[in-house]
Protein backbone atom coordinates (compact mmCIF):
# COMPACT_ATOMS: atom_id res chain seq x y z
CA UNK A 1 0.00 0.00 0.00
CA UNK A 2 2.78 2.36 0.92
CA UNK A 3 4.84 2.04 -2.48
CA UNK A 4 1.33 2.45 -4.24
CA UNK A 5 0.90 5.86 -2.41
CA UNK A 6 4.77 6.75 -3.16
CA UNK A 7 4.00 5.58 -7.24
CA UNK A 8 1.03 7.66 -7.46
CA UNK A 9 2.86 10.53 -5.24
CA UNK A 10 6.15 10.28 -7.77
CA UNK A 11 3.74 10.28 -10.47
CA UNK A 12 1.94 13.40 -10.29
CA UNK A 13 5.46 15.15 -9.73
CA UNK A 14 7.08 14.00 -12.91
CA UNK A 15 3.93 14.14 -15.06
CA UNK A 16 4.53 15.06 -18.68
CA UNK A 17 3.10 18.96 -18.36
CA UNK A 18 5.66 21.49 -18.90
CA UNK A 19 6.10 24.77 -20.80
CA UNK A 20 7.93 25.94 -23.76
CA UNK A 21 8.38 29.69 -23.03
CA UNK A 22 9.98 31.82 -26.40
CA UNK A 23 12.63 33.89 -26.45
CA UNK A 24 12.96 36.94 -24.00
CA UNK A 25 12.70 40.41 -25.38
CA UNK A 26 12.98 42.87 -22.74
CA UNK A 27 11.08 45.45 -24.48
CA UNK A 28 7.63 43.87 -25.15
CA UNK A 29 6.78 42.40 -21.92
CA UNK A 30 3.28 42.45 -20.35
CA UNK A 31 2.39 43.86 -17.00
CA UNK A 32 2.97 40.60 -15.41
CA UNK A 33 6.18 40.14 -17.44
CA UNK A 34 5.11 36.85 -18.85
CA UNK A 35 4.59 36.68 -22.53
CA UNK A 36 4.88 33.44 -25.26
CA UNK A 37 4.21 31.00 -23.17
CA UNK A 38 3.34 27.57 -24.71
CA UNK A 39 1.92 25.23 -21.84
CA UNK A 40 1.85 21.36 -23.00
CA UNK A 41 -1.26 19.51 -21.11
CA UNK A 42 -1.03 16.11 -23.42
CA UNK A 43 -0.53 12.99 -21.77
CA UNK A 44 -0.05 10.44 -25.06
CA UNK A 45 2.91 10.23 -27.60
CA UNK A 46 0.84 11.15 -30.21
CA UNK A 47 -0.52 14.60 -28.11
CA UNK A 48 3.32 14.95 -27.70
CA UNK A 49 4.23 14.68 -31.28
CA UNK A 50 1.44 17.06 -31.84
CA UNK A 51 2.64 19.90 -28.90
CA UNK A 52 5.93 19.57 -30.79
CA UNK A 53 4.63 20.06 -34.65
CA UNK A 54 2.43 22.94 -33.60
CA UNK A 55 5.37 24.72 -31.94
CA UNK A 56 7.54 24.68 -34.64
CA UNK A 57 4.61 25.29 -36.80
CA UNK A 58 3.74 28.39 -34.07
CA UNK A 59 6.79 29.79 -34.04
CA UNK A 60 7.17 30.75 -38.06
CA UNK A 61 3.67 33.08 -37.28
CA UNK A 62 4.99 36.42 -36.70
CA UNK A 63 3.90 37.91 -33.63
CA UNK A 64 3.26 34.31 -32.07
CA UNK A 65 5.82 35.11 -29.20
CA UNK A 66 3.01 37.50 -27.49
CA UNK A 67 0.32 34.99 -26.66
CA UNK A 68 0.04 32.47 -23.99
CA UNK A 69 -1.74 29.24 -25.43
CA UNK A 70 -2.51 25.26 -23.33
CA UNK A 71 -2.52 22.91 -25.82
CA UNK A 72 -4.50 20.20 -23.73
CA UNK A 73 -5.26 16.66 -24.89
CA UNK A 74 -7.89 13.72 -23.86
CA UNK A 75 -8.18 10.44 -24.20
CA UNK A 76 -11.41 8.47 -25.60
CA UNK A 77 -11.51 4.57 -26.32
CA UNK A 78 -15.44 5.78 -28.10
CA UNK A 79 -13.60 9.29 -29.61
CA UNK A 80 -10.11 8.82 -29.86
CA UNK A 81 -7.51 11.05 -28.57
CA UNK A 82 -9.37 14.48 -28.89
CA UNK A 83 -6.53 17.59 -28.58
CA UNK A 84 -7.66 21.30 -28.15
CA UNK A 85 -5.54 24.84 -28.02
CA UNK A 86 -6.94 27.52 -25.74
CA UNK A 87 -6.10 30.94 -25.34
CA UNK A 88 -7.30 32.12 -21.72
CA UNK A 89 -10.82 30.64 -21.57
CA UNK A 90 -11.54 30.33 -25.05
CA UNK A 91 -10.89 27.29 -27.13
CA UNK A 92 -9.81 28.55 -30.28
CA UNK A 93 -8.68 24.67 -32.32
CA UNK A 94 -10.11 21.32 -31.40
CA UNK A 95 -9.75 17.92 -33.12
CA UNK A 96 -9.33 14.21 -32.92
CA UNK A 97 -6.15 13.34 -33.45
CA UNK A 98 -5.03 10.68 -35.94
CA UNK A 99 -3.17 7.80 -35.32
CA UNK A 100 -0.59 8.48 -38.38
CA UNK A 101 2.30 10.54 -36.93
CA UNK A 102 2.46 12.41 -40.79
CA UNK A 103 -1.39 13.30 -40.18
CA UNK A 104 -0.54 14.81 -36.88
CA UNK A 105 1.57 16.87 -38.34
CA UNK A 106 -0.98 18.41 -40.85
CA UNK A 107 -3.40 18.08 -37.65
CA UNK A 108 -0.53 20.52 -36.00
CA UNK A 109 -0.08 22.81 -38.79
CA UNK A 110 -3.48 23.27 -39.38
CA UNK A 111 -4.02 24.01 -36.10
CA UNK A 112 -1.34 26.48 -35.64
CA UNK A 113 -2.96 28.51 -38.63
CA UNK A 114 -6.28 28.24 -37.31
CA UNK A 115 -5.43 29.34 -33.96
CA UNK A 116 -3.33 32.36 -34.84
CA UNK A 117 -6.50 32.91 -37.67
CA UNK A 118 -8.91 32.94 -34.29
CA UNK A 119 -6.31 35.03 -32.24
CA UNK A 120 -5.82 37.54 -34.87
CA UNK A 121 -9.17 38.33 -34.69
CA UNK A 122 -10.27 38.34 -31.00
CA UNK A 123 -7.64 40.52 -30.13
CA UNK A 124 -7.43 42.71 -32.84
CA UNK A 125 -10.58 44.20 -31.86
CA UNK A 126 -9.69 44.89 -28.08
CA UNK A 127 -6.86 47.30 -28.52
CA UNK A 128 -3.92 46.43 -30.17
CA UNK A 129 -3.95 49.55 -32.33
CA UNK A 130 -4.01 52.44 -30.53
CA UNK A 131 -7.40 54.62 -30.67
CA UNK A 132 -7.47 58.06 -29.00
CA UNK A 133 -10.70 57.63 -27.87
CA UNK A 134 -10.36 54.51 -25.66
CA UNK A 135 -8.36 54.23 -22.65
CA UNK A 136 -6.18 51.26 -21.44
CA UNK A 137 -8.97 50.19 -18.49
CA UNK A 138 -11.67 50.35 -20.92
CA UNK A 139 -10.25 47.63 -23.40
Amino acid sequence: MKKVAIALLMATFFSTVFAQALPFKPSTLSKDGIEGLLVNSTISANGMAFFLFFLDFWREKPGSDKYTLEIAESASKRLGNQVWVTFGQKRVFFSTLPIQRERIRLVSEQAAETSYEALNTLVLPFGSVLDPDVADDEL
